[in-house]
């Protein structure tokens, strides 16, 4: 799922509604300003399979609210 293509509506619908945590906040962020779970792992300084895992999570809480 590519967050960047929602519409800012929708990420502030996300935003309020899918509770996000700690570094989902920080992936989903990144992640709808265009940045690769790889910038993002760099970025919070961990590996691209907790990266990976993270961004699953935060996938997985969109979908539920879609």
């Amino acid at each position: 799922m590519k967050i960047s293509n929602f519409t800012k509506p929708e990420l502030d619908h996300f935003r309020k509604n899918c509770n996000f945590v700690n570094y989902e906040i920080t992936m989903f962020e990144m992640r709808s300003r265009g940045h690769t779970i790889e910038e993002v792992a760099e970025e919070l300084n961990i590996s691209m399979e907790h990266a990976y895992r993270i961004s699953r999570q935060v996938n997985d809480k969109i979908i539920r609210v879609l």
